[in-house]
């Protein structure tokens, strides 16, 4: 009796740490679900954006292109004065994003320089890159880039407009 008392005990004690074990690991597991679930990406209001030229005159980047070879790039710049409705995340820390969708003629690639709180970068169309990390402390966010793009001039038939827009992931 005292064998079978002990025995009891000992499964006892298993069937503690068991339901503990299984406790702990179904708040870990919830943890990892939750960290993994996808952020949901809001469009920001940029209507406040401005282009301080009303187009982008490309030119080739080779003296001489031969239009088959590899130096075939059309490069052109200009100037955007960006303004951006951050009201809804007003007081809270936001991670922003600037958005360059895949768009005809084809690949077109961008960089650009900053004069204030966004960060310079580049990316390829059909991506994003985050530009502005922190505390979102005013209403608007403003700064003026200027932008560098870059496009295969054997893909150029005529003028296109390029879009792009500014996104911020909540959790």
């Amino acid at each position: 009796m005292k064998f079978s008392g002990a025995r009891t005990e000992i499964d006892a004690r298993s069937r503690a740490r068991a339901k503990r074990s299984a406790f702990f690991l179904a708040c870990a597991l919830s943890i990892i679900r939750a960290s993994a679930a996808p952020a949901k990406t809001i469009t920001i209001d940029d209507s406040g954006t401005q282009s301080l030229e009303p187009s982008v005159s490309l030119r080739w980047k080779s003296p001489a292109p031969s239009r088959a070879g590899p130096d075939n790039l059309m490069v052109g710049t200009t100037t955007i004065r960006v303004r951006i409705n951050v009201m809804p995340w007003l007081r809270r820390t936001g991670r922003i994003y600037l958005n360059l969708p895949a768009q005809p003629p084809g690949p077109i690639a961008a960089s650009w320089t900053t004069q204030g709180r966004f960060l310079p970068g580049q990316l390829q169309s059909g991506n994003r890159v985050l530009v502005y990390a922190g505390p979102i402390a005013s209403p608007f966010m403003e700064d003026v880039l200027t932008f560098r793009f870059s496009v295969d001039g054997t893909l150029i038939r005529r003028s296109f407009p390029v879009s792009f827009h500014f996104e911020m992931d909540e959790d």
